[in-house]
């Protein structure tokens, strides 16, 4: 049952926050646009996925955090390591369709065990490229599994200490080692930022419960939300992937657009069904839409310039990596995963 504006408002911790969950869609959408060379204008959503993670993973162990790390990783390990397992196979059969890495069998090893790793010039990542987010979301969720087994009150401080402290002690080295220089970029502070969107939810949440909040919020929230998108937009020639600039230009407009995104599922009865459903899926379509894309890219249209061939290719690329995310959702998200925590997970 979902609860809104009009109706008895139910402890904090029991809402279903569909308005997040559709703005998951959203952004996989423009993580999909990144990719779409002529347009190359998605790379914030990035940005916005960390702060939506601080969040969620606050809201989801108030109160149970009863096999925290174990429940992560089968959520996240069976797809990443397919589709890292599959880009090794792809590096021994089509070398010629990589630039930087080769089918190394030390590099395999290092990105199924989350150790950063010289991929060629001088670049840290894995072996599936786009999987350096997904390295950092596992580095949080260690972080996030010590601090809760210090103090689950004091979790989300803990966590934030933890990864102030790592980015802090990468940035004062003067040469950090590997491990270091790629856990310690500063973009892993968003998720401190996700942990703070928790908390102001939370009181603004307590104040909803004592009175009413204008009608005009549904407005403000969207226009909230159109202005700090454009202005990510608008700003992404500037922003480089390292550094402290990306979590002020960006993350400070990500926690924005969560914090609206969490008032308008309090003001809207009904978020659009294909955009919160698109948010379920939405790990899949970050992981299953890169090489579909350059695939189409490089072998049927031509993404390098704004054509009406190249519009309707881009057309095409995001039904194939929609299409393909929902398959991949249904079959290893849900039912695999599913599988796995019915096995692994013991229930007290």
């Amino acid at each position: 049952m979902r609860y809104y504006m009009k109706d008895s408002l139910p402890d904090f911790h029991q809402m279903h926050f569909d308005g997040i969950q559709a703005l998951r869609g959203v952004t996989a959408i423009f993580i999909v646009l990144e990719h779409i060379r002529f347009l190359n204008c998605g790379a914030f959503g990035v940005d916005i996925f960390f702060c939506i993670s601080g969040f969620m993973i606050m809201f989801s162990t108030h109160r149970d955090s009863s096999f925290f790390l174990r429940k992560r990783l089968i959520r996240i390990l069976p797809l990443y390591y397919l589709m890292t397992v599959g880009t090794f196979l792809l590096l021994l059969l089509l070398p010629g369709m990589f630039e930087q890495t080769k089918a190394d069998p030390v590099f395999l090893l290092k990105s199924l065990l989350f150790i950063p790793f010289d991929i060629g010039g001088g670049v840290l990542q894995p072996l599936m490229r786009i999987g350096w987010t997904v390295n950092c979301e596992i580095f949080f969720y260690i972080l996030f599994f010590i601090a809760l087994h210090i103090s689950h009150r004091f979790r989300g401080l803990l966590c934030s200490v933890f990864l102030a402290a790592t980015v802090a002690a990468a940035n004062l080295m003067p040469s950090p080692p590997a491990f270091l220089a790629f856990y310690g970029n500063p973009v892993m502070l968003e998720f401190l930022l996700g942990i703070a969107a928790y908390y102001a939810a939370w009181e603004l949440y307590r104040v909803r419960q004592k009175k009413t909040f204008p009608g005009i919020g549904i407005l403000l929230s969207l226009t909230a939300i159109f202005i700090c998108f454009a202005g990510l937009v608008v700003t992404k020639p500037a922003i480089n992937i390292l550094g402290f600039r990306r979590p002020l230009v960006w993350g400070i407009p990500a926690f924005v657009i969560v914090m609206c995104a969490f008032l308008l599922s309090l003001y809207v009865k009904k978020m659009p069904l294909f955009f919160v459903r698109l948010g379920d899926a939405g790990f899949s379509l970050y992981l299953m839409h890169y090489y579909p894309v350059m695939l189409l890219d490089r072998a049927v249209f031509d993404f390098s310039a704004c054509t009406p061939y190249a519009l309707l290719g881009t057309v095409v690329a995001l039904v194939v990596s929609i299409f393909l995310a929902f398959v991949s959702y249904l079959l290893i998200e849900k039912s695999f995963s599913g599988w796995l925590r019915d096995r692994l997970i013991k229930r007290q």
